[in-house]
């Protein structure tokens, strides 16, 4: 029996915070916070970005630790469980802003020149749950599957 992710900080739907709390999954998906990562999310002015002071951004990032924390399944060998990103996936609906969130997550994987395990279940989930732009869709599916994938739009079929 999976135990539902219930998390103590709750934030209205497609608000800065919501945001960031998926920008600050992508950060601590697998298990860690690297300093490069954290650095290109900085020189972004992340919080900026997300309509956030920084102290706000900083609270939205510790309070995920702590709501990963209390759900013993989500961080099994340091990674963050696929239903709780999709839970966290599931506060953004508005398309502008997923794209504006894919872009701070992308900057987040390309600043240490590496997809960790929790970094791409991030970047497939949110390829599965969110309709993102054709653009992004070009850039995130070579990353995941390799650079030898074509990119398909959704719903075209093979024929």
């Amino acid at each position: 029996m999976h135990k539902h992710f219930s998390s103590a900080h709750r934030y209205p739907r497609n608000s800065p915070h919501a945001a960031g709390r998926v920008v600050a999954l992508a950060l601590i998906a697998n298990g860690e916070v690297k300093p490069s990562e954290w650095a290109a999310l900085e020189s972004q002015q992340v919080h900026e970005q997300l309509g956030l002071t920084r102290q706000e951004w900083h609270e939205v990032v510790g309070d995920l630790y702590v709501d990963l924390a209390s759900a013993a399944r989500s961080l099994a060998g340091g990674l963050v469980d696929q239903q709780v990103i999709a839970q966290v996936l599931a506060d953004i609906d508005d398309p502008t802003l997923q794209r504006r969130v894919i872009g701070l997550c992308m900057a987040v994987i390309h600043a240490d020149r590496q997809l960790d395990d929790g970094e791409s279940a991030v970047l497939r989930t949110a390829i599965d749950r969110w309709d993102l732009h054709p653009e992004d869709q070009e850039v995130i599916e070579p990353l995941l599957y390799g650079r030898d994938f074509q990119v398909m739009p959704r719903g075209t079929g093979w024929c």
